[in-house]
């Protein structure tokens, strides 16, 4: 037999079967006998007990550089990773960091409040070094720290610029923009970022003011229970109050003039009709009435230290007044003082008769001014003004 009919029969038999490579098949020799041989099963090929060839060529590489899945997944089987295109609007690109201990972090992570979640993995430049964190969150505790203490410490307190008043009406007066510190129930630096207008009594822009009568005093107070119920530090017309009563002592501790929680920022005074009297205001510190009020009906003037009482006419932290003085007598001198006992340097002379002359003399804190003339004349006094010491 020609060997080239040899090798034809040979390669039609089968030398190799495909199927379970648990079971054998008979292969024919070239003898004409038999052998068994095992199946090669093509999906349990081990790579590694045949050298890692076939691993190594078995897998052909995805050259596609998309996919039309809107998801990918990893770790089907347990706590699984899922990429997600769903809510996409446009094309991202996502670039992985380039450290070894940086963690990606979600849109969902960032604008969650939990712990460890949120502002806490932000981080911020600081190349101050102002700050003790290293994230948005642990700053935003310090400056809220800070803000809390230069609220309540001593440097802050009884600070004030601004909230100057103005006559509006009968009723009314304006309050001009500023910034009080005010320490009440709660400590916090209050302002208005406008002029407002506050009307008066318990009708107007407070139900708990007084109600206005007749030749009275009416401080103007910062209303410490409408502050806090209002829990903002911006101020409306309704946290201001108006009452007749007094403020306390000045209180040292709260560096200002308060009725208990209070904080007074000024004064107004009112005619026989129940009605505010106007005034202006010149510069931070001097308020002087449109109509002057009478301290003193024409009498014979004291040569002697007596006490001038105003106390009607100017608010108790008022230790300075302007009074405008009439003498029937050409060349009267009056002196003015806070004892009845001390020499005064402080004196007017009248050079001409039944000619007003204006005079600023000093108070006690009682708003008592001692006086005594150098001879017994008839003289006029009404309280022109008032200077309004540090509230």
């Amino acid at each position: 037999m020609p060997i080239l009919q040899i090798i034809k029969d040979l390669i039609g038999k089968e030398d190799i079967d495909w199927g379970d490579s648990s079971t054998t098949f008979a292969r024919e020799t070239h003898t004409g006998g038999s052998i068994n041989m095992h199946y090669i099963d093509a999906e349990v090929i081990p790579s590694t007990g045949l050298g890692g060839y076939i691993g190594d060529h078995l897998h052909v590489q995805n050259t596609d550089s998309l996919t039309t899945a809107t998801t990918f997944g990893i770790n089907s089987g347990g706590n699984s990773l899922v990429l997600s295109s769903s809510g996409l609007t446009a094309s991202r690109t996502i670039t992985f960091p380039n450290t070894s201990n940086q963690a990606l972090i979600g849109a969902t992570d960032l604008v969650s409040t939990a712990a460890s979640k949120g502002a806490t993995l932000v981080g911020v430049e600081d190349s101050g070094s102002y700050f003790s964190g290293a994230n948005v969150e642990a700053i935003t505790q310090e400056l809220g720290s800070d803000v809390s203490t230069l609220q309540t410490e001593t440097h802050n307190r009884g600070m004030k610029n601004g909230f100057i008043m103005a006559y509006s009406s009968t009723t009314a007066i304006t309050i001009g923009g500023g910034m009080w510190a005010h320490t009440g129930t709660t400590n916090r630096h209050v302002y208005l970022s406008s002029q407002i207008t506050f009307t008066l009594g318990p009708g107007g822009s407070n139900a708990s003011s007084t109600a206005l009568g007749a030749n009275q005093i009416h401080y103007i107070y910062l209303d410490d229970s409408a502050i806090v119920a209002a829990a903002t530090s911006l101020l409306t017309a309704s946290e201001f109050l108006n009452s007749t009563t007094a403020p306390d002592a000045y209180s040292h501790s709260k560096v200002g003039w308060y009725s208990t929680n209070d904080r007074c920022i000024g004064a107004v005074l009112t005619n026989a009709s129940n009605e505010v009297l106007s005034f202006a205001v010149f510069g931070s510190h001097f308020y002087r009435y449109a109509s002057p009020v009478t301290e003193y009906t024409t009498a014979a003037a004291a040569t002697t230290y007596t006490a001038l009482d105003i106390a009607s006419s100017v608010p108790r932290f008022c230790t300075r007044a302007r009074l405008r003085i009439t003498s029937v007598s050409a060349g009267t001198v009056l002196y003015f003082d806070t004892s009845s006992t001390a020499t005064t340097p402080e004196c007017a002379t009248f050079s001409t008769a039944n000619t007003p002359e204006m005079a600023d003399v000093p108070l006690t804190a009682a708003q008592l001014s001692y006086y005594y003339a150098s001879a017994g004349n008839n003289i006029d006094v009404d309280t022109s003004g008032y200077y309004m010491d540090e509230l």
